[in-house]
């Protein structure tokens, strides 16, 4: 279930429909090539390579090989008057068990959406769970979002993904050209 969204949720929940009713996108900004971002990164079908350190754990994406930090040397999130803004934001994790829990903050608001090109903003924060089920042949990955500026309440989803031992990332560049004869990906388009 959604939270109670404030006006620009309202609003993309009811434009994203009657765009695809028109077979139109709605916030299209990965068609004019800014980055997925989080959660989106991690909510798609494109593959994930999880590579471990002690310090970090490294998270390349086939989704415009986005990569994503996840530190897990213990620190503490930046300080919020200081952190420069991104699409994956700063992840700190730690291990619960068998199960990894990363808590996200500090995005960059500007043409980032989440599912129906709902809007999230730099007090946006996601807490993901992720630990391997069936037999490690599945990682499920559960996450609970909060944005006490965009919406009131708790928006928890889990995905599901499919573990492949032997999936290559290759090379992805978004490459604005080669976009522009697609519906809905014009400059200033929504």
């Amino acid at each position: 279930p959604y939270p109670r969204f404030g006006p620009e949720g309202i609003e993309a929940l009811i434009a994203a429909p009657q765009a695809a009713a028109r077979n139109e996108t709605y916030r299209d900004s990965i068609g004019q090539c800014y980055p997925p971002g989080m959660p989106m990164l991690m909510t798609r079908v494109w593959p994930h390579a999880f590579i471990q350190l002690p310090t970090a754990i490294y998270v390349i994406s086939g989704f415009n090989n986005s990569v994503r930090t996840i530190f897990m040397d213990g620190r503490e999130h930046s300080n919020s008057d200081l952190v420069v803004p991104s699409y994956n934001g700063e992840s700190i994790g730690h291990w619960e068990g068998d199960t990894l829990v990363v808590h996200t903050t500090y995005f960059e608001a500007d043409n980032h959406w989440i599912d129906h090109g709902i809007p999230l903003s730099f007090d946006t924060e996601i807490v993901e769970r992720i630990r391997l089920v069936d037999n490690g042949t599945v990682m499920e990955v559960t996450y609970t979002m909060t944005d006490p500026t965009l919406w009131e309440g708790e928006w928890t989803s889990t995905k599901r993904f499919n573990r492949q031992d032997y999936t290559d990332i290759t090379e992805s560049n978004c490459i604005l050209a080669y976009n522009a004869n697609l519906p809905g990906t014009e400059l200033g388009r929504e």
